[in-house]
């Protein structure tokens, strides 16, 4: 069956906090996309950029995590958490119930975001109109970097941010599909941010963020 997520930014005290999730944005309110790890980790994504900015404004060097609703619970001082459920009680008004309209903080938090603009059929389009390009993507626990990926209307360009902080990864369909590859999911829980200022990045180790699906 087919594994979801959800990007969920974690409290600066989230293995102390009863309430982990801070923040989490769901795909399908971002122009059609599929809840599916590779529906949508590719570069020119709304649903990703806007996560992206996120991590690069209000909540730059949270701890972070692309959690799949198979992926394990964690263990924190207030008990055993399932990221992923803590994420949609974020995000609905009524989670574990029958209300599924949005929560009032869940809107607020989608109101921050620029609205990127939609594809046109025959026009050029730029997915950095209004959330702009950010060169580094940056774990401040790890003191690690890549480059990030450029939209090209050549080809398809995997985005490294949902792969390198994913969890769960290989239990669903829709997975990325190289699962011997180490970098999936090595920064989940991290402190993660975007930057395009070098000085943050003096000192910290490049990881290559070039995935390609087989």
């Amino acid at each position: 069956m087919g594994q979801y997520y959800n990007p969920s930014i974690l409290k600066k005290n989230w293995k102390t906090a009863k309430n982990p999730v801070v923040a989490s944005l769901k795909c399908y309110d971002f122009n059609d996309n599929g809840a599916k790890l590779m529906e949508h980790s590719y570069v020119g994504n709304s649903f990703v950029h806007s996560v992206e900015f996120l991590l690069a404004n209000a909540f730059k060097g949270y701890p972070f995590v692309w959690v799949g609703d198979y992926a394990d619970h964690v263990k924190t001082k207030t008990g055993e958490h399932d990221i992923y459920s803590d994420a949609g009680s974020f995000i609905y008004r009524d989670y574990y119930g029958d209300d599924n309209r949005k929560s009032k903080q869940y809107e607020a938090l989608r109101a921050t975001i620029p609205a990127m603009p939609k594809w046109v059929e025959g026009k050029k389009w730029n997915p950095y109109e209004t959330i702009p390009y950010y060169r580094y993507l940056v774990n401040y626990t790890k003191k690690q970097f890549c480059i990030m990926p450029k939209y090209s209307e050549k080809e398809w360009r995997i985005n490294p941010l949902p792969l390198l902080t994913c969890s769960g990864n290989g239990r669903g369909g829709g997975d990325f599909h190289d699962y011997d590859d180490e970098r999936v999911g090595m920064w989940a829980y991290d402190r993660i941010g975007l930057t395009n200022s070098k000085k943050e990045i003096a000192g910290f180790e490049e990881v290559d963020g070039h995935f390609v699906e087989d």
